[in-house]
């Protein structure tokens, strides 16, 4: 059993990750910027911004986050915090995440570095004892302890998959050596999700629903062929079912964007930096990377043009449906 982690984020991922490791760990620390949800943590083992009928485990306890994190004497660091926050929040930390174990469940992708979180964390802090947690994981199923599958990326050091197999032994897992294309997957799939609501804003029938699902996969394996050396990627956790999980699921909320999107209730363009949704912010970047490989994503580029306002959803997945093979 791990002693003492600490989790950066006291938003919903954050607190259910929290819980979820505290049944592993000795002690969990979650650090959080707002007050109210540090005393609610403290006084009432709640997190009553996010889970108020849910009480925490008695060895979770909350910090404020400021210029200093006091992670002294924790043998791993989650950091739960939405993909644009990460660089900002890693910075600040400063040496504090030096010798850690540093795992992100984060999933994005920054703009323009077209860096993904593990590589903005290892910027910043100079440490290489880097994981990704990534897979078919809503926040409120893992809080509650419901099964879940989740995909450890962690290169091939055999000591830091053991740590992360006991940290994370409340999931089933599969473990990746290529830590980047795992994160990419996670990037991958929001995209697709996004279409994904914005084709069934127009096609709404199971066989039109299922051909498209098919179509977006075939379109990720293309990509992760070009990019990834773990030959096994596409049959993982963070793969397949991270994708079946975001793109089908109607509480994701990047397929709700997309469904949003094609009913006319969200207006375009949609790119900007504040959004909640990460998809949106990850497209322009998944298509210079697939441009860089010369690598054709047209499923990716009518998700980007619709959310720039270069087109409408009718007009681009009808040129779908011309153009498919």
């Amino acid at each position: 059993m791990i002693s003492k982690v600490g989790v950066i984020g006291a938003g919903s991922m954050g607190t259910a990750v929290a819980q979820s490791i505290s049944r592993r760990a000795g002690e969990v620390f979650i650090f959080g910027r707002k007050k109210e949800i540090v005393d609610s943590i403290n006084t009432d083992n709640r997190n009553a911004n996010y889970f108020p009928g849910l009480r925490l485990n008695p060895n979770i306890r909350a910090r404020l986050m400021g210029d200093r994190l006091d992670v002294a004497g924790c043998a791993a660091v989650v950091i739960a915090v939405p993909s644009s926050e990460v660089r900002s929040v890693v910075k600040a930390a400063g040496d504090d995440l030096s010798d850690q174990i540093l795992v992100t469940v984060s999933k994005g992708l920054e703009y323009p570095s077209l860096k993904t979180m593990s590589e903005i964390i290892r910027d910043e802090t100079g440490n290489p004892d880097m994981a990704c947690f990534s897979g078919p994981t809503f926040a409120d199923e893992i809080a509650y302890g419901h099964i879940a599958g989740a995909t450890i990326g962690a290169g091939d050091d055999p000591s830091l998959r053991a740590t992360m197999s006991d940290l994370f032994g409340e999931f089933i897992l599969d473990f990746s050596d290529d830590l980047r294309a795992v994160e990419l997957c996670g990037v991958l799939k929001n995209v697709y999700a996004i279409g994904t609501g914005m084709w069934d804003s127009v096609y709404s029938n199971h066989n039109e629903h299922y051909t498209f699902l098919n179509m977006c996969y075939k379109e990720m394996c293309t990509f992760l062929k070009a990019i990834s050396h773990d030959k096994d990627i596409f049959t993982k956790f963070c793969c397949f079912g991270d994708f079946n999980l975001t793109a089908n699921v109607d509480k994701s909320r990047n397929r709700t964007l997309g469904l949003m999107v094609g009913k006319k209730i969200v207006k375009t363009p949609y790119l900007e930096s504040g959004v909640t949704f990460e998809g949106s912010r990850s497209v322009k970047g998944i298509i210079e990377l697939a441009d860089t490989h010369d690598i054709d994503l047209p499923i990716a580029r009518f998700v980007y043009d619709v959310l720039s306002g270069n087109n409408n959803v009718r007009a681009s997945v009808d040129t779908l449906v011309r153009k498919a093979p």
